[in-house]
C-alpha cells in the first residue's frame, strides 16, 4: 500500500500487521461495522487489553478515530502513560484494586467489544465487563494460559468469541484493512513517537541492538533508521 504523503517513514514502519490486525478486531462484532471510518463506532465502548502493545496501541487509535469510547487495561504506570498517549479515554491497571468494578463504573451497561491479547489470563475479567451480545476478539494468548470456557455464562451473554490472524483472513479482509488504515493515516489518526506512544529508535549500524531490544520485551515499537 502506498504511504500517504503526510505520513513519515516512522509511521509506515509501525503499521503493517499491528494496524491491520487492529482494524480486523474492530470490525468483527455482530452489531458493529464491517469497515472503519469516523463515526462508525459512535456509541460503542471498546476495551483494549494491553493498550501499550503494538496492536493494542493501534486499537486505541483506530477506535477513537471511529468514534468509540476507549478503555484500556495495562500492567503498571509506564504502560498506562503509553495507553493514554495513544488516546485511551480511560486507563485501568488490571493488577490494582478491582478492575472489573472500575470498568463497570465507566461502562455500567458493559463493553461492546474486547480486543484481547491474553485470552487465558484475561477471560474472567472480560466476561465480568462484557455486555450481552458483546464480542471478545482475540489475536494472541500472551502468557500461554489454557482457555477454559464457562459455556453457560457465554450462552447467557450470547458472547461472540472471534479468533483472528491476518494471514488466513482472506484477501478481501486484508484489502479492507489496508484501505481503512490508509484512510486513518490521511486523517492523522495513527501517530507514533514519544508524544503519542513510545518509539525506540536505533541507527542502521545498531540493528543487532534493535533486535535485542525487541527480544528483551521493550515496550512500544522499535524502528531502525536507514
Amino acid at each position: 500500500m502506498p504511504l500517504p504523503d503526510e505520513a513519515g517513514f516512522d509511521i509506515g514502519a509501525a503499521l503493517g500487521v499491528p494496524a491491520m490486525t487492529a482494524q480486523r478486531v474492530l470490525t468483527v462484532s455482530e452489531d458493529g461495522p464491517r469497515r472503519l471510518r469516523p463515526g462508525a463506532l459512535d456509541g460503542a465502548v471498546v476495551l483494549a487489553a494491553g493498550g501499550a502493545g503494538a496492536v493494542g496501541h493501534a486499537v486505541i487509535q483506530l477506535a477513537r478515530w471511529a468514534g468509540a469510547t476507549v478503555i484500556s487495561t495495562v500492567s503498571g504506570p509506564d504502560k498506562a502513560r503509553l495507553a493514554a498517549a495513544a488516546g485511551a479515554h480511560h486507563v485501568v491497571d488490571h493488577r490494582e484494586g478491582d478492575p472489573a468494578a472500575e470498568i463497570r463504573g465507566i461502562a455500567p451497561d458493559g463493553v461492546d467489544l474486547v480486543a484481547e491479547v491474553a485470552l487465558g489470563v484475561n477471560l474472567a475479567l472480560d466476561l465480568a465487563v462484557l455486555r450481552a451480545r458483546g464480542t471478545i476478539a482475540t489475536y494472541a494468548n500472551e502468557g500461554g494460559r489454557p482457555v477454559e470456557l464457562d459455556v453457560t455464562r457465554h450462552l447467557v451473554l450470547n458472547t461472540r468469541l472471534q479468533f483472528l490472524v491476518l494471514y488466513t483472513a482472506g484477501p478481501q479482509v486484508r484489502t479492507a484493512a489496508a484501505e481503512d488504515v490508509a484512510a486513518a493515516l490521511r486523517d492523522g489518526a495513527l501517530p507514533v513517537g514519544e508524544e503519542h506512544g513510545l518509539l525506540t529508535r536505533f541507527p542502521l549500524h545498531r540493528t543487532a541492538d534493535a533486535h535485542r531490544a525487541v527480544e528483551s520485551g521493550t515496550v512500544g515499537k522499535v524502528v531502525v533508521d536507514v
